[in-house]
């Protein structure tokens, strides 16, 4: 499983010591510092979730990356805990994703059902939702069925341990964390050692 870091440290040795060890960046309009460095692994999120977006700044930020076909997806914008909304936004903003060059994302949210969920237009289905939810039996349920239509799966909001244990056994293909947005220079080797689990052989139940 790809681990997508929200927080980038500031020192190049620790950014170069996360790309070495397979890490990505789960890269924002509002980022604190742009992904300027070759050769990284990232994905687009939408920072739908500060109160700063405007579509404006987003679709700008969307247009002017150079390598949108190299990113994992883009999250098409949603609304948190809010499933039909999110429905709504996908129908008005996912072929704007795609036409930019995008894998496009589709984030699930609490309340989900399998017909508000657009399977078949959908590359990556992105487990959002409060903290519950994603520990749901839905969740999993639905994250199986993607994996079945051989979608990608990515979790978001994975800090621990535990919750990167449980991404692995879902069968998620990423997941994304600000694990290191406090204290980088402890939790940076901390983070890699908990995703050793992540990288090994999985027993097959």
């Amino acid at each position: 499983m790809i681990y997508l870091t929200g927080c980038l440290p500031a020192k190049t040795e620790l950014r170069e010591l996360l790309r070495e060890n397979g890490f990505g960046a789960l890269l924002t309009p509002f980022s604190q510092r742009s992904l300027i460095e070759t050769n990284w692994i990232w994905a687009a999120d939408n920072g739908c979730f500060s109160n700063k977006w405007d579509y404006a700044t987003w679709i700008n930020w969307l247009s002017t990356r150079p390598n949108a076909g190299s990113a994992l997806f883009a999250v098409v914008p949603d609304t948190v805990c809010d499933p039909i909304e999110t429905s709504i936004k996908w129908g008005k903003y996912s072929a704007m994703v795609k036409n930019q060059g995008f894998k496009t994302a589709f984030v699930l949210q609490d309340g989900a059902t399998y017909d508000t969920i657009p399977w078949d237009q959908l590359d990556c289905l992105f487990i959002g939702g409060t903290t519950k939810y994603k520990l749901s039996e839905d969740a999993k349920q639905y994250t199986q069925h993607a994996k079945s239509l051989g979608k990608w799966v990515h979790m978001g909001r994975v800090n621990s341990q535990k919750r990167i244990e449980l991404a692995v056994n879902w069968g998620c293909d990423s997941a994304d964390g600000t694990f290191l947005a406090f204290g980088p220079d402890i939790n940076t080797p901390k983070l890699i050692k908990m995703l050793e689990y992540g990288k090994r052989p999985q027993l097959k139940i």
